[in-house]
Order: C-alpha cells, then structure tokens, then sequence
C-alpha cells in the first residue's frame, strides 16, 4: 500500500481522499507515555487545510495476548451469556475507549472524527488463529495494519491498538505554526455487572451496596407493555414486542450516570416467516442485523417508554423483548465506572 501515508482529514486508513482534499503535512512528533496502566505511542500529527490528524496507538504485550486467549477460548461456545462477552471486552488487552482532546497553541480542540485498527502479534496465518477462530473471521493482518506497523517501526511482537482522530482548526485556515500540542485523554465508563434481584410488585425494595456506600432500590410500578406494529420495518421477519417497564427509584440518589438497571434475560431472536410463493429466494437472518434491529434496553424499546412523573428521581427499566409475557424477571444492577481520571501529555 504505497499510499497509506497519504493522510486526509476526512478519511480513514488506507491512503484515499473521501473529498479530493489534499493530503496532510507529516509533523513528527514521537512521544511514549504510560497511561491507564498501558503504553501509549503517538508518532505523528498530519496538518490538513481542514485540521490536525492525529494518530494515537496502545500496546499489548504478546505474553499478555496468549493469556487472554487461553483464558477466553470457550467464548466460541453458543450458550455464552453476554455479561461473560462483557467480562471479556473490560480484560481485552487491545479494548479501551476513551475520548481524546488536543490543545493546539493554548486552544481547546476536541475531536470531530476517529477510525480504529487493531494488529494482534498472534493471528497473523490461519494455522496460528484456527484454534481461536474461524478463518473468515480474521481481520488482523490486512496490509493496511501491516503498513502501520512497518512505517513506525513498531514491534510485530507486540499487539497494536491504532487510533486516528481529526481535529478541526479553530480559525477557518490552517495556524501559520504551532508553538505548542498537548493531548488528553479520558477513558470512557466501562459496564460492570452487579447483583441481580426480582421484584413482585410497587413498594419491593433491593438493597445493594457501591464503594462502601449502601443503596435501596424501591420499584415504583411494574407495567407489562406492548411495541406498536411499526416498531420494527423488516417485513421479513416477526419479532417479539412484549415487555415490562419498571419505574423505580434510587436512596441515596447515587452519582449521575453511574447506576442503571437492566433485565438478566437475552431478546428472544425474530422468527423468520415463509418466503412468498412468487419470491422463494428469502434472506437468512444474520446474527449481526438481528442485534441491530432488536436493539437492548437503550434500543427500540426504551423509545416507546417514558416515565410519566415528572420526578428526575424516577427512573425507567425495560424488560427484554418476548413474543409471551415471562413469568418471572430477573433484573441486574449495571455501574458505569471510570477507572482513571483523564491525564494530558505533551506533544510538542
């Protein structure tokens, strides 16, 4: 890939321009630092007529990635649930969000879009990875990460998180020079499960407990609901609509953001229907659209749902989607965690 350093504000890795924009100028820059307990490499900033392109990569130690894939080899099971899937994505040495923000000659500049690569030392042929995972589902060593990894002289040993993010100039035209770059990062929340419980009716209460500090969660109102029929435009398949709502309240309010509360039981998958007679050549269902189109707690569903009360201390709960009303559910505590406080680095 002879144009992968070909930079553009508005593209992503590989080199062509979305828009017939102009390249960016390289700005080397060549900075190591440790943040989040991970090392963090920012080689390069490409200067665009529209803004800064930066690049922002974090290693994985290969010792790191054989432990992670030995001790996750059974995700290839069907009947893992998805708190395990979870549990996986937080240990994942090559998953870490976060937002990052630039200020560019004493001026704030936050990011307006970014693109994600990862190049994992231990997928790099078929007979390595069959072991893990299908070889039609690799997508670790494209040419595209391979040129990433040769043009910063970085070491194929280790694995590679690579981030490219565009900053748009304050001023309509690009600064005449920089004087000074400094990055910040700050790590996005992470879902951590927490204890599940189930309630009967208003007034049952949950105790739980947060960083030493006790909760008492009140169900307010348990409401079985029904999605209306254009809920879901795919008229290939049928899908579960029925639902619970809860309205419940927390004591003491916790911290805005960090407690939800989601149902424990999966959607019920959309059933497939009987191909027409004059079009027998239906599509199969892909695991991936299903998802999509169902959606969780933060999908369809919660758009039909609205707390009646006016009360900001009432909050809302949806159950999973079913084709029957279950009999029973099983609710879960979710917090939404920050680990680590955001950090600034220098640049330049």
């Amino acid at each position: 890939m002879k144009d992968v350093w070909k930079v553009y504000f508005n593209g992503s890795f590989g080199g062509k321009s979305p828009d017939g924009s102009h390249p960016g100028q390289v700005l080397k820059l060549n900075q190591k630092f440790r943040f989040a307990g991970r090392d963090w490499y920012v080689p390069a900033a490409y200067l665009t007529a529209k803004g800064l392109v930066l690049d922002i990569l974090m290693r994985a130690d290969k010792a790191v990635l054989e432990d992670f894939c030995k001790k996750w080899e059974h995700l290839e099971d069907e009947d893992v649930p998805n708190d395990v899937f979870e549990q996986a994505e937080r240990e994942n040495p090559l998953a870490f969000e976060f937002s990052p923000q630039i200020e560019l000659n004493g001026q704030t500049h936050p990011f307006s879009q970014g693109h994600g690569l990862s190049y994992h030392p231990l997928f790099q042929n078929v007979a390595a990875c069959e072991p893990a995972l299908d070889e039609d589902e690799i997508d670790f060593d494209t040419p595209t990460e391979r040129a990433i990894i040769d043009h910063y002289g970085l070491n194929p040993e280790d694995g590679w998180a690579i981030h490219r993010y565009s900053f748009p100039w304050k001023t309509k035209r690009r600064p005449k020079s920089i004087s000074s770059l400094a990055l910040t990062l700050t790590p996005q929340p992470v879902r951590v499960p927490g204890a599940e419980f189930e309630v009967q009716k208003p007034g049952d209460i949950f105790t739980f407990s947060h960083n030493g500090i006790p909760y008492t969660l009140t169900a307010q109102n348990l409401e079985p609901q029904t999605l209306p029929k254009n809920a879901f435009s795919d008229a290939r398949f049928d899908f579960p609509n029925r639902f619970t709502a809860m309205t419940y309240t927390v004591s003491p309010a916790p911290p805005k953001n960090l407690i939800s509360v989601e149902d424990c039981a999966q959607n019920d998958p959309p059933v497939e229907r009987e191909a027409p007679k004059d079009y027998p050549f239906m599509p199969e269902a892909q695991n991936a659209a299903v998802i999509g189109i169902i959606g969780g707690a933060d999908g369809p569903t919660a758009l039909f749902v609205t707390a009646k009360s006016e009360d900001k201390t009432v909050l809302t709960a949806c159950s999973a989607l079913h084709f029957a009303p279950p009999k029973k559910i099983t609710w879960r505590i979710v917090f939404h965690e920050t680990p680590f406080a955001p950090e600034t680095f220098p640049l330049l």
